[in-house]
């Protein structure tokens, strides 16, 4: 017996959810690399083979109660706590060491502040505890500090708003009860290029943490963030624009503002065949994107794919057999997401289109096999 379409459609539906929350993960841990990768470049002397011990996390940590540290052992405490989950525990460990960082973060010392705000960054890749600890006291600061012109600060302390609220449902819920979203969502709109990657990073974090706990209602305040990366799309492309646009997609009333960027994202997919689709993240999230937008009621997006003048209806074929066929079974997945809301999209003419198309798609059985 046939299964029930919207059966079907609900467990795929949250067989992305799920690819999502593994996506969010993933990439909140794939930044404790990339931190100490700055923090090497920084100093210029760090490198893998340096382990700092207990020993020298406990010096520094009772050292910096007393007052804020001298720069280099600043420098070495900040990349301590990069290291290792292990490292931030035992800093912690120390009694009102948070109180310490908070003190040099709110300082009039603007070196010493970059600084503390580093270890807040740091520490704030640990688990979902140590985010708590953390939000508890330098919260305020962390809002604070988004109103400065102090760009390199500000731009430390967004990265770490991005990472307490990935890390901690209660981080999440301190940092929007002072208005962290809102602050978001007007830097998005004003800021300097330059802290424009961190504050899709935040914005990625607090939203998906927003409409995973169903107790917020973030829909009315994350709208005027797909209006806004609309209009600036040209400036976030380079950055984790595409994982914040493919999430902001789910959300239906997100829908009108992201039609924009639906004629570049075909285009990008199309540029992105001579290097075999290679970028996997890119790729993936823009074809979530186009899965998620086709299915609105005027065939905008969906002729976008389809009808565009700019490509011929062998090279459609071709860009579809390549994703249906993609290595990574996760982007076959969200190809045949994609096909099936143009499948059975509600314009006649649509539909019809991607049914004459399948004789032209071999790469489908392989696609659905695959997938099942």
């Amino acid at each position: 017996m046939a299964e029930n379409p919207e059966t079907t459609k609900d467990k795929y539906v949250e067989v992305m959810r799920e690819d999502m929350r593994e996506t969010i993960s993933s990439y909140r841990k794939h930044q404790r690399e990339i931190v100490l990768n700055k923090n090497r470049q920084a100093l210029g002397e760090i490198s893998n083979s340096l382990c700092f011990s207990k020993e020298f996390i406990l010096a520094k940590a009772h050292l910096l109660k007393k007052k804020p540290l001298a720069i280099e052992d600043y420098q070495q405490l900040q990349n301590a706590l990069i290291q290792s989950e292990e490292n931030i525990n035992t800093f912690l460990k120390v009694e009102n060491i948070v109180y310490a960082l908070v003190r040099d973060l709110s300082g009039k010392n603007p070196v010493i502040q970059l600084y503390a705000a580093s270890c807040c960054c740091n520490i704030a890749l640990g688990n979902s505890k140590v985010c708590t600890i953390l939000v508890k006291s330098a919260a305020p600061y962390l809002i604070g500090i988004l109103d400065t012109l102090n760009y390199p600060l500000m731009d430390i302390c967004i990265w770490t708003i991005g990472n307490l609220v990935g890390g901690s449902e209660k981080a999440f819920e301190t940092l929007y009860a002072q208005g962290c979203l809102r602050h978001l969502v007007s830097l998005m709109c004003n800021c300097d290029i330059s802290i424009l990657p961190s504050v899709i990073y935040a914005s990625i974090h607090c939203i998906y943490a927003g409409t995973q706990y169903k107790q917020y209602d973030v829909i009315d305040e994350i709208v005027p963030v797909a209006e806004t990366l609309s209009e600036r799309f040209s400036e976030c492309i380079r950055s984790n624009a595409s994982w914040l646009l493919a999430l902001l997609s789910s959300e239906p009333a997100c829908t009108i503002p992201l039609l924009k960027v639906v004629p570049s994202a075909v285009n990008y997919l199309y540029s992105s065949i001579a290097d075999e689709l290679s970028d996997v993240i890119r790729v993936t999230a823009t074809v979530r994107l186009l899965a998620n937008t086709i299915p609105e009621a005027s065939g905008q997006a969906a002729k976008a794919l389809l009808n565009n003048p700019n490509y011929t209806r062998e090279e459609l074929h071709f860009l579809m057999n390549k994703l249906l066929s993609h290595p990574y079974i996760h982007v076959r997945k969200e190809a045949l997401w994609m096909t099936g809301n143009l499948y059975n999209h509600e314009l006649s003419d649509v539909s019809q289109t991607v049914k004459d198309m399948m004789i032209h798609l071999p790469s489908m059985q392989l696609a659905v096999l695959s997938a099942t």
